[in-house]
């Protein structure tokens, strides 16, 4: 018998600098440059394992939602805090919470 995996969601906020444009990106740019951190700092066997969904990415709230596999939810972390650059303006993406529940998740984005 075949186990279910198990998924993490991962809240995450976007801080910009103040005098900086905003940022927009749509969801499949924003994945692209995620699966290039990872392809880049993880390598493609960790790649494979991943089990990546945005959920949820709002630019002009600054905050989005990812799910993952719960083995790589560390590493699914960590590439959120390589990101450092998109389009030429300094960004840094933090995770807020991490949970096993989508709701609890939700809840703490209604938040914002």
């Amino acid at each position: 018998m075949i186990k279910k995996e198990k998924q993490r969601y991962i809240l995450f906020r976007i801080i910009t600098e103040p005098d900086s444009k905003l940022i927009i990106l749509s969801k499949k740019e924003f994945i692209d440059i995620l699966w290039n951190v990872i392809w880049n700092y993880f390598g493609m066997n960790t790649a494979n394992k991943i089990g990546l969904w945005l959920l949820k990415l709002d630019w002009k709230k600054r905050y989005g939602i990812i799910r993952c596999s719960h083995i790589t939810k560390e590493i699914m972390i960590s590439t959120l805090s390589l990101i450092k650059e998109i389009n030429s303006e300094r960004i840094i993406i933090t995770p807020i919470k991490t949970s096993g529940s989508i709701n609890k998740i939700k809840n703490l984005a209604g938040d914002f």
